[in-house]
């Protein structure tokens, strides 16, 4: 079984467009998957509402209309990415109140509400910012909620400047606390494919935390390409496979009404 359980459709603004949720299943069935999970962006914040899906409600219908429509060709996840679960009741709310098949806790935005992607890297102090990020990772873990724990190593991809390249290897203690949380709470540490996209040429996270992981007795991965376009659907999913199989991992996680399945690796 080929799965890619994280991506993105023209719902997130961060995604191309035009790209229905129909396009993109119909992209994913060419590119030979047999389960995918359409996980758009629903972003909270402390200091205003949700944002980054332009209509949630219409995308969660789109992707209902199109696991009925394209059954028997492809498995499709009804999914969601939610953000930063922790900073706004409504998060909670809002799970409590949609059927879902998956739910995808990320943290992309620290806490003053900017995206990891938008701070300057090269005028602030990255050691603390690092500290408080992985601060901010236990807490989305404490506060629950979620299946999925996503790209845990964002930062990486983003905090390069000069002659700074940035690593968890001088912060293994403070990863294994999430990696321990991840266990403990039962959700899937993620192998992400963006990275690839990037200076980093590879996709996340580094294998010394999937071995850390798998030696503290890790079991469910998540495996998704993260792909905002048409034409990434599927990217680095082998790749993907290759590193959970390194690592000592046999199956991947699938999440069919909230509830986990173990699926071998091809």
């Amino acid at each position: 079984m080929r799965v890619d359980l994280h991506m993105h459709t023209d719902y997130s603004v961060d995604a191309a467009s035009p790209q229905s949720v129909a396009d993109k299943v119909r992209a994913c069935i060419n590119a030979g998957l047999d389960i995918i999970g359409i996980t758009d962006h629903w972003d909270y914040f402390r200091t205003h509402g949700p944002s980054e899906n332009r209509d949630v409600e219409g995308c969660l219908r789109d992707i209902r209309a199109a696991k009925q429509a394209f059954d028997g060709q492809i498995e499709v996840l009804v999914g969601i990415e939610l953000g930063q679960i922790h900073a706004d009741p409504a998060a909670d709310e809002f799970i409590r109140a949609h059927e879902l098949d998956m739910v995808i806790g990320s943290l992309h935005a620290m806490p003053n509400d900017v995206d990891i992607y938008f701070h300057d890297f090269e005028a602030i102090d990255c050691d603390a910012f690092l500290q408080e990020y992985f601060d901010q990772l236990l807490e989305i873990e404490a506060h629950g909620g979620f299946d999925v724990l996503a790209h845990i190593d964002y930062p990486l991809r983003v905090m390069k400047h000069g002659g700074y390249v940035p690593s968890f290897d001088q912060y293994m203690d403070r990863v294994q606390q999430v990696l321990r949380a991840c266990i403990e709470r039962g959700y899937a540490l993620e192998l992400n494919a963006a990275g690839l996209g990037g200076w980093m040429k590879k996709a996340g996270p580094p294998q010394s935390i999937l071995y850390e992981y798998h030696r503290m007795g890790g079991e469910r991965i998540s495996i998704g390409s993260d792909s905002h376009t048409l034409d990434t659907v599927g990217r680095g999913v082998d790749e993907c496979i290759c590193k959970a199989k390194d690592a000592g991992f046999d199956s991947v996680t699938v999440f069919r009404a909230r509830q986990p399945v173990q699926i071998a690796l091809d």
